[in-house]
């Protein structure tokens, strides 16, 4: 299928275009959760979506606040369970939203509709979230909104919100009324796996809630955590810049609810502020209320301004070290920095928390962690948030002897096997065929580790968790394949590869190939540690019982390794059996039936060659050097048109498989849908959340597919050729600490070391080095296509 009847099923632009910010002047009840989704704010711990502090009057709503790496923990049910199927499901935690308030004007309480004009902006630069709503009651009283609302980058347990309320043609008392509610729904659809269900009254148990004694209090709810060893401390606190009247207040164990009256003078703005905290700690400790009591002081001491200015701070770093220029392509730039910005937000940045699949956005995939993170989102950071890569690698790390008890249970008496898809680290996955057979989750895991330490140097994180987890994962490999005596190669069964519309089969090709590229880099890294540090190499093997007969063994099953070819077509071979298989019929499927996980039953699927995503192609950009371009083009022309692009995972992959083979237009095309993947909603889906792997591939299929950068051993690698829309486009790397400028037009590419020590890179064919402020040019070739790497 093209990426053109991909893209033919998106709404028109949700949002105006706008190259820093998110504008919205309209409100549709029809786009209320999509724009709840794309006006989320997060800092790597807490998420919140963008809804409204005083709700809407219509249209469906999808309220959230979620904490990352803080889960519940519930058992599957199976109408037939077996051994080995996975026993327990996390839940991202949903947590009280603490963000309500509402306004009442004569005993009406207002809300957002079509009918009150109003307008928001998500500014990228700033990371607040304004407003400006102008209400009429239906007395004729008019009075106008204005609301700021942050997630803390620099703070990560706060929440801070500033309401302006101006009375335009009366005088009077208005009532506020200001909640930590934990008794809002969550939205869940049973027939739509995508789809999570974290009903807060299934994962929070009311240990003690407090009030106020004034309106300068705080006041909180306490609850532990169904399934697993947290409790949560939800507290907030308000200030007061004019003379309010406290009247009441509701406690109970899932809502607080405290009710104020200010007094308005016609054409006066009143300005509060409303802070939230989150804090968790384990069930056996103490409660965490001295630390929400002390952060909330101190934000109200330190004020809204105060906060926003560090927020401003942090974002102009990371937009420093990671933003994208692209000239005279509005949209799509507004779609990278979007997408980057997101990614900053949903990153945890502890080393005991990860990234879900929606980020901190929504509901999606019950907030888990899946692949997504090391062969999408680590790739990215390394070179722009290198700091952020290593905590998200560490975290994998934290989870390593789970992995290992997963590797038992799977019958494995040697290694580790990483979960399919999880938060606490054990296997959530109920449907094993797409699940749990994705056993490439283990090289996914070390193609992160040599991408991260490749654009870092960062040998002390590999003898730190690294190598360990290395020599962990790979040793499945052995248990897992075996050395056929009918062909002598060395090949792996029944197992599933990145397409899930491809389940069960005998050597996958991406599966193979990115176990051959782990057994021969583990046995690198020993190698090299050997030689770097004699005494921790020693150590280290012994702690772990390496030996070189074991070495020696993953050597010859990465030189012995079967990747599927057939001679007849020239092509690689997805797997033992998919090109036996009978094509989908594309031409007769209607586009309401896509995507077809929703509308066929597996095994229908599975009989076919139909491809969700980029699987075998995948792979040929993922190996780089190890395949010839005339291959990678011919595998490419045969398998994309067999790709549906249901995943959001596929379309930045094939953007990139087309810049690397000279076909710059099309792989515009697929950068276009990768770009906007969200802001358009291409997958009618975003309303549950954000695609994160998207977001972060539209990263590569700039650097990587435009700019033609290929990290590799011996150093940077770039083959660059813009598509006929883009002048120029320019963009840093944060490269073994260096910072390297690449500024790219239709005749020219020019290479900056901004700083650090020398650096040699190559430019196609030749070689080159820089010292810090030099620079050097480069003319581009009219056409690439076919030039060998």
């Amino acid at each position: 299928m093209t990426i053109s009847a991909v893209t033919s099923k998106t709404l028109k632009h949700a949002l105006e275009i706008d190259e820093w910010q998110l504008l919205d002047q309209q409100f549709d009840p029809q786009q209320l959760m999509l724009k709840e989704t794309l006006f989320s704010l997060a800092n790597g711990f807490i998420g919140s979506r963008g809804t409204y502090e005083e709700g809407c009057s219509e249209g469906a709503s999808c309220e959230g606040s979620y904490l990352n790496g803080v889960y519940s923990s519930e058992p599957i049910v199976y109408g037939e369970s077996a051994y080995g199927f996975a026993k327990n499901n996390d839940k991202m935690l949903q947590v009280p939203d603490g963000k309500s308030l509402q306004l009442s004007l004569d005993g009406e309480w207002l809300a957002v509709s079509a009918e009150q004009p109003g307008m928001r902006c998500l500014d990228l630069r700033t990371g607040i979230l304004s407003r400006e709503q102008l209400f009429t009651s239906a007395s004729g009283k008019q009075l106008k909104l204005q609301s700021r609302r942050l997630v803390s980058f620099q703070r990560p347990e706060l929440i801070a919100i500033e309401w302006t309320i101006t009375a335009l043609n009366f005088s009077g008392a208005v009532l506020l009324k200001s909640c930590l509610n934990g008794q809002y729904k969550s939205v869940f659809k049973p027939d739509d796996p995508r789809v999570g269900d974290m009903a807060l009254e299934t994962s929070l148990k009311p240990m003690a809630q407090q009030g106020i004694k004034d309106q300068s209090d705080s006041s909180y709810l306490l609850h532990q955590v169904h399934g697993a060893d947290f409790q949560l401390l939800s507290a907030i606190q308000h200030q007061f810049t004019d003379d309010v009247l406290f009247i009441e207040q509701q406690v109970e164990a899932n809502l607080l609810a405290q009710l104020f009256e200010l007094t308005l003078q016609q054409g006066q703005a009143v300005t509060f502020c409303k802070y939230i905290s989150y804090q968790v700690a384990s069930k056996q400790a103490e409660t965490p209320l001295p630390a929400a009591q002390n952060l909330l002081q101190q934000a109200a001491a330190d004020g809204f301004a105060v906060l926003a200015a560090e927020q401003q701070q942090y974002l102009a770093d990371f937009w420093l070290q990671s933003d994208i220029q692209i000239s005279d392509d509005p949209a799509l730039q507004q779609g990278l920095r979007f997408n980057l910005f997101s990614l900053v937000q949903s990153a945890g940045r502890n080393g005991v928390s990860n990234i879900g699949a929606k980020g901190l956005t929504g509901p999606g995939y019950d907030g888990h962690y899946f692949w997504d993170t090391e062969i999408y989102v680590i790739p990215t950071l390394s070179f722009c948030q290198p700091d952020t890569a290593r905590q998200l690698l560490l975290q994998r790390f934290s989870q390593l002897d789970q992995a290992k008890h997963r590797a038992r249970q799977m019958s494995h008496d040697k290694g580790a096997l990483y979960p399919w898809r999880t938060i606490g680290g054990d296997e959530c996955s109920a449907y094993f065929p797409a699940g749990t057979a994705q056993y490439h989750i283990n090289a996914a895991i070390a193609y992160a580790i040599r991408s991260y330490v490749l654009a870092t140097d960062d040998w002390a994180f590999m003898q730190q968790a690294g190598a360990e987890m290395l020599v962990e994962t790979v040793r499945l490999w052995l248990q897992l394949g075996f050395f056929s005596k009918q062909s002598g190669r060395f090949e792996i069964h029944l197992v599933t590869g990145p397409d899930e519309y491809t389940a069960l089969v005998n050597n996958n090709f991406y599966t193979n190939a990115m176990a051959q590229l782990h057994l021969s880099f583990t046995a690198e890294v020993l190698a090299t540690l050997a030689i770097q540090n004699p005494e921790f190499y020693q150590s280290f093997c012994g702690r772990l019982g390496v030996t070189p007969e074991e070495i020696q063994q993953w050597q010859q099953a990465a030189e012995l390794m079967y990747l599927p070819y057939d001679d007849k077509l020239q092509i690689s071979a997805q797997d033992d059996s998919f090109l036996h298989k009978k094509p989908w019929d594309f031409a007769s499927t209607p586009a309401d039936k896509y995507p077809l996980l929703l509308h066929f039953h597996p095994l229908v699927i599975y009989r076919h060659q139909v491809l969700k995503q980029a699987d075998l192609v995948l792979a040929m950009y993922l190996l780089d050097q190890q395949f010839p371009r005339d291959l990678k083009a011919r595998n490419l022309a045969y398998y994309e048109p067999l790709t549906t692009h249901d995943s959001s995972l596929s379309s930045c992959i094939h953007s990139v498989a087309f810049a690397e083979t000279g076909q710059t237009e099309k792989a515009y095309q697929f950068f276009a849908n990768t770009a906007r993947m969200d802001l358009d909603n291409y997958h009618h889906n975003t309303e549950y959340g954000v695609h994160i792997a998207c977001m972060a591939g539209s990263w590569l299929s700039v650097v990587c597919g435009f700019a033609g950068m290929r990290s590799r051993p011996e150093g940077l690698y770039f083959e660059p050729k813009l598509p006929a829309a883009w002048p120029e486009l320019k963009f840093k790397l944060n490269y073994r600490g260096r910072v390297l400028q690449v500024q790219v037009s239709q005749t020219q590419v020019s290479y900056q070391l901004l700083s650090g020590v020398d650096l040699t890179l190559q430019h196609q064919a030749e070689s080159f080095s820089l010292t810090a402020g030099q620079s050097q040019h480069f003319v581009l070739s009219a056409d690439l296509a076919g030039v060998q790497l």
